[in-house]
């Protein structure tokens, strides 16, 4: 007989209150979705959408700066900017490592292997990412985690600005916690160190800190824009939500200068001023009919592309910054003013015999005597003494207007952010001695794009166009600052500079008249004029019948040659025979250009 099993009273009672307590347990949790899913929903949603969303900067792209011809001189390109939370990625690492350190001394494991494939392996995983982030970003061994440890307190660091989009990519994928990166542009300048001064550069967060980036950060930078976005659990933007403002491009900007005569003027200077052993060198080429700057380079220069050599003096754009005294650059002015002020006609020849004047301790001396010379003849000698006396027979308030009138003692505005002014006293505060020096140049400063400048108006007509280096679209208002007459005599007479007897026959060209002036000017350093130390300047015109370029060259103490005929006038024929080549500018001295001008002569004469 089988005998009936029983349930325990105990075991019934066991049974029923953990079906009573899984009943209520039940309950409390129905009743809290309701809570939140009723009560509480609008709540979470803000919530979540808080996490999930979230508001981006949209980058504007900055404008291009190109040449008079549409050539590009500066691009922007995009690249990524990687950043991360290091307190986030601080406390992830330390809470790895403990689970690692923890794997590592559980018994029974046999090998390393093991313990990887537990908790430690993402932890593993997250140190080998740390340096490989160290090995992209060309980082010493331990210099990241230093580096966050410093900013463990803060919610962002960049880990690397303005990087190659695909490391940037190849760093993301490595998907270590807290580590993302944000779009940016990176400004690329395809002349490089050949333009560098005119282009100028953009710092590491895109505003313009030297040159036209700088005078033209305003047009150039356009304006950022704003966007809400969707991001997933790794911060990543998964999809556009709205805009909130909307992003403005800069505007692209066009210079006058010409890449061509750009190129080929920065190497020439560069080969003079190295043949030199000089200090610096600076060349300005200028289209005189409508004041356009062609080209513009300095020596030394700097790479905008390469910020990890920049030295401050390499920065510096000499030739509309530095102010220097003109030397004999300056005496045209001096005879188109006394010929202006109707002291001296373009025939009168003046006396410079013996050779120098005396004003008490201060005396004006020539090389030798020259005697009764031309005007043509003082400027092919560059005669202190002839400019002396020319500068003494004037009214002091004459020659000041006029050289106020062609722009010395006034900054060019070209277009650059820090344009130098010179000096030019008022002629109340000229004394005798001050007359005549200012007559050959000295007393007075001016930069090489304000001595390029003033030189215009003896290839226009007497115009002086405004300087500018942004490529015109209309036809600029220049202004009257002499006669025709005597812009037309004083070119001439220049013309005789550049003959053989001349100072300036260096700068001859084969197939054009060329019209220009030498000059060197000792330093004025600690209250005295320098011995040793000069700057030596050749600026010229040409085609001289058909007058359209001007170019000014500058080589600050040059070691070999001391003279402005031999060290600043061979940069002067090789540039402005090229540009003239380039801008197919006909020449106007060859033989049977000649012939035929003697024919026509003839044939004028017989009737």
């Amino acid at each position: 007989m089988k005998r009936r099993k029983t349930t325990s009273p105990v075991f019934q009672g066991r049974r029923l209150f953990l079906m009573l307590g899984l009943l209520f347990i039940i309950g409390i949790l129905m009743l809290r979705a309701v809570w939140l899913e009723v009560f509480q929903q609008s709540m979470l949603q803000e919530r979540a959408d808080a996490r999930q969303t979230s508001i981006v900067t949209v980058p504007a792209y900055r404008g291009m700066i190109t040449d008079r011809n549409g050539e590009p001189m500066a691009v922007s390109s995009p690249v990524e900017s990687l950043w991360c939370n290091p307190s986030r990625l601080l406390e992830t690492r330390a809470q790895l490592r403990d689970q690692y350190d923890l794997a590592s001394n559980v018994e029974g494991k046999s090998s390393a292997s093991e313990v990887e494939t537990l908790a430690g392996h993402r932890y593993l995983q997250l140190e080998d990412g740390l340096a490989k982030i160290e090995e992209a970003l060309e980082m010493e061994p331990g210099a990241l985690i230093d580096k966050l440890e410093e900013a463990k307190d803060k919610k962002f660091m960049y880990l690397g600005r303005q990087l190659p989009p695909e490391l940037a990519e190849k760093i993301l994928a490595l998907e270590l916690p807290g580590v993302s990166s944000t779009r940016e542009y990176r400004r690329f300048y395809p002349l490089a160190e050949t333009a560098g001064h005119v282009i100028g550069m953009t710092n590491i967060d895109g505003q313009g800190i030297e040159g036209i980036e700088k005078a033209r950060d305003d047009l150039l930078a356009g304006r950022n824009g704003r966007k809400r976005v969707v991001r997933d659990g790794r911060r990543r933007i998964v999809e556009d939500i709205e805009s909130i403002e909307d992003m403005v491009p800069g505007k692209d900007l066009q210079l006058s200068i010409d890449k061509r005569i750009q190129y080929l003027g920065y190497k020439a200077l560069k080969t003079q001023v190295y043949k030199l052993k000089a200090k610096a060198g600076s060349l300005v080429v200028m289209d005189a009919h409508n004041g356009e700057i062609l080209a513009m380079a300095n020596i030394p220069s700097f790479n905008p592309n390469n910020r990890k050599e920049l030295e401050p003096y390499r920065i510096r754009n000499r030739a509309v910054t530095d102010e220097f005294e003109p030397g004999s650059t300056l005496k045209p002015f001096t005879v188109a003013a006394a010929l202006e002020a109707r002291v001296i006609g373009p025939d009168v020849e003046i006396d410079t015999s013996p050779g120098h004047l005396n004003f008490g301790k201060y005396v004006v001396r020539d090389p030798g005597n020259y005697g009764s010379i031309t005007l043509s003849r003082l400027l092919a000698k560059s005669s202190n003494v002839g400019a002396s006396r020319i500068a003494l027979m004037m009214d002091p308030r004459d020659h000041w207007m006029f050289l106020s009138r062609v722009g010395l003692g006034h900054a060019p505005n070209a277009g650059f952010a820090a344009e130098a002014s010179g000096q030019l006293s008022n002629y109340t505060e000229w004394g005798k001695v001050d007359r005549a020096s200012h007559g050959y140049g000295y007393g007075l400063s001016a930069s090489l794009l304000q001595l390029a400048h003033a030189y215009t108006p003896f290839a226009a007509n007497g115009v002086l166009m405004p300087a500018t280096i942004y490529r015109l679209q209309d036809e600029p208002r220049g202004q009257q600052v002499m006669s025709p007459e005597t812009a037309s005599a004083v070119l001439q007479m220049m013309e005789a500079v550049v003959q053989s007897t001349g100072t300036g026959s260096r700068a001859m060209i084969d197939g054009y008249r060329i019209a220009g002036k030498t000059g060197t000017a000792f330093k004025y350093i600690n209250g005295k004029y320098s011995r040793d130390r000069y700057m030596t300047n050749f600026i010229g015109i040409a085609p001289a019948s058909r007058p359209r370029l001007v170019v000014a060259v500058q080589i600050d103490e040059p070691k070999i040659e001391d003279s402005g005929g031999r060290a600043a006038a061979p940069v002067f024929a090789k540039v402005m025979s090229e540009s003239l080549r380039l801008l197919d500018i006909p020449p106007d001295n060859l033989p049977e250009l000649k012939q035929v001008e003697n024919d026509r002569s003839a044939a004028g004469g017989a009737t």
